[in-house]
């Protein structure tokens, strides 16, 4: 089979198809028909979103690792939003390929200390972002972290029909059809916000023609000719768009976190731990209140059994405005002077679930750069 049909078929949502065509490549890779792309120091990248919940290539655990390997990372990790579906398959593909790779998991969790506070979850006070990474297998369904975890999907997927039933209402001629549009989007019934806008916007041109533009001018109030040429010229920014207007804080989709259906901080790390996972924490730009003092912010994580954190270092540095991106930088500097003085491992990458992002952080830029060793270091937290 030719290679492109082969890097096709690693995203096949038939998991025997994935491992197949993995199989294939790396018999070509031991032939000397594919060579990866080495670099002069080692790169990584912790973070990267398979289709599981969202990656806007819509590539698999197995196309991810792929493609770390290609790219000569020395660490790849896969994470997805409420569950370990592409853990199996990410070390299984790691295995095959003979490179580093871990798998985890990204949730949201109530800080009850911070319950007032807003954290990392942009207008939603005591609601943070939490990992748990370096697991070395999913628990089994009977045991109680088993069941945990597939409570944590079936939280996430009832606020999901809560929001299409409020945007059902809302959009009036357009409508979703949750168990027929939008689960069959992911492999593993597991779909996100992501999801949600990509089927709406794909129901509204096959069911309005013609009419598609001036629902979405109306809609969004906005002019008709910017809708149609963002719709038509610039997809992921329409889709941005949308769910921006649409899901997002405010917006008429918006399902308000109540802080009773989420989890604690301290029962998730439990879990994650006993299933032997790395309790993770994350640190969005330092610029909401619950992280602006970074050696409070730390500490705090590391009393309550976070062992490493995770960041998205481009949130602070690929800024156009030139005040934003001085101000960004320096909570950067602030937050990893902390961590390195307390000892924290500070692991990073791009998440890959939205359009635009690259698959490795550019670690010649100079804001990021001098952090290498210590990115590199702190991995090894989950090997």
């Amino acid at each position: 089979m030719e290679k492109a049909k082969l890097f096709q078929n690693l995203s096949s949502f038939d998991p025997t198809i994935r491992e197949k065509s993995l199989l294939e490549l790396s018999a070509l890779i031991k032939a000397g028909s594919i060579k990866k792309s080495y670099h002069p120091t080692p790169w990584l990248n912790l973070h990267l979103h398979t289709f599981h919940s969202f990656n806007y290539k819509n590539w698999s655990p197995c196309r991810i690792v792929f493609e770390g390997w290609y790219r000569d990372l020395k660490y790849t990790g896969t994470v997805d939003f409420d569950t370990l579906a592409g853990l199996n398959e990410t070390l299984m593909a790691g295995q095959v390929l003979n490179t580093k790779v871990t798998g985890g998991f990204e949730s949201r969790v109530v800080v009850e200390e911070w319950k007032d506070v807003v954290i990392n979850s942009p207008d939603e006070p005591g609601i943070y972002y939490l990992c748990g990474k370096g697991f070395k297998h999913p628990p089994a369904n009977n045991t109680a972290e088993g069941q945990f975890f597939n409570n944590l999907k079936k939280i996430a997927q009832e606020r999901n029909k809560k929001v299409v039933q409020k945007l059902n209402r809302y959009l009036g001629e357009v409508k979703v059809d949750y168990e027929k549009d939008i689960l069959p989007l992911t492999p593993s019934g597991n779909p996100t916000e992501r999801h949600i806008i990509a089927s709406y916007k794909q129901k509204s041109e096959q069911s309005l023609g013609d009419k598609v533009d001036s629902f979405w001018s109306e809609i969004l109030s906005m002019p008709l000719d910017l809708i149609k040429d963002t719709r038509e010229k610039r997809a992921p920014e329409f889709l941005d768009l949308l769910r921006k207007i649409l899901i997002k804080y405010g917006g008429p989709g918006y399902i308000t976190p109540q802080q009773e259906n989420f989890p604690t901080l301290d029962s998730v790390i439990k879990m994650i731990e006993k299933a032997g996972g790395i309790p993770t924490g994350t640190w969005l730009d330092g610029t909401n209140k619950g992280e602006e003092d970074a050696g409070m912010f730390v500490s705090f994580l590391k009393h309550k059994g976070i062992q490493a954190i995770t960041i998205i270092p481009e949130r602070n540095y690929n800024i156009t405005d030139a005040s934003d991106k001085q101000k960004k930088v320096k909570k950067l500097n602030e937050f990893m002077d902390i961590c390195i003085s307390l000892k924290m491992p500070v692991v990073c990458g791009t998440e890959f679930n939205k359009s635009g992002q690259p698959f490795v952080d550019d670690f010649t830029k100079p804001e990021i750069s001098k952090y290498l060793d210590y990115f590199l270091q702190s991995a090894c937290v989950f090997f």
